[in-house]
């Protein structure tokens, strides 16, 4: 038997710049397939009967390093699968809702994400939870670019509406990092567990961006709104004007 894979800690490979949090799961669940084949394997009769002729030579110590490495992998991989399942209910919003349905998600999101940094063997670290965050701001912004165009290119939508939608993009930026902020008020009043000491501006940085180019089209919808409203109602009075301008000259 041959059995050639990589059993040191890693992160989730941060991919594509677009990835959600279901990236995480996804991989995790692969990781962990993959080590509980080995796992498997290394029960077979065959591997049973390598081992016990490695117990008599200089190599056994090196196995039985990879073999704990092996199972210290299945055991993270297990772990983390556990917490980031927990964690699918309240990122469906992400997938599937708008955006009033993802602020009403928030509360509960991020208390679930605190119970991972403050619970979790494996996940806890700052690297993989700031990997986590930046997921949830990738598919965030994701969906309200999708709310955004929901009803067709931007230039062919009603302004009104469109209005409304490009403002429930900033109000979902600005609850997304208010109930953060909450949430990372609430952890400093227990000193004795992990904190969310993750740099911000990884995890919000993407999505402040993004929102102040919404504010813009904001602007510039708004003054198109404004000066078709303006040439609609002067239509009708600017005949009226240039007919009694005409009558005195």
């Amino acid at each position: 038997m041959h059995t050639c894979i990589h059993t040191h800690t890693q992160d989730a490979p941060k991919g594509a710049d677009d990835l959600g949090p279901d990236s995480e799961l996804k991989y995790w669940r692969g990781r962990m397939a993959k080590f509980n084949s080995v796992v498997e394997q290394l029960k077979s009769k065959d591997a049973i009967m390598v081992r016990e002729v490695a117990k008599r030579s200089k190599v056994f110590k090196r196995w039985k390093h990879i073999d704990n490495s092996i199972t210290d992998s299945l055991n993270e991989a297990k772990d983390n699968v556990k917490y980031l399942a927990t964690l699918e209910k309240y990122t469906e919003p992400l997938y599937h809702g708008d955006p009033q349905q993802i602020i009403e998600s928030l509360p509960g999101l991020m208390n679930n994400v605190k119970m991972m940094l403050t619970i979790a063997r494996y996940y806890s670290n700052a690297e993989r939870m700031t990997i986590l965050f930046c997921k949830i701001t990738n598919q965030m912004i994701t969906k309200c670019k999708q709310h955004m165009t929901q009803h067709g290119d931007l230039w062919k939508q009603n302004p009104d509406p469109l209005i409304e939608n490009l403002n429930a993009v900033l109000r979902l930026n600005d609850a997304y990092q208010e109930q953060y902020r909450i949430t990372k008020d609430k952890l400093t009043t227990q000193p004795k567990v992990k904190q969310f000491d993750f740099n911000e501006s990884d995890i919000f940085g993407k999505f402040d961006l993004f929102c102040k180019r919404v504010t813009k089209l904001i602007d510039m919808f708004t003054t198109i709104q404004q000066f078709s409203s303006l040439a609609n109602h002067d239509v009708e009075g600017m005949d009226n004007l240039m007919k009694g301008r005409e009558s005195r000259t």
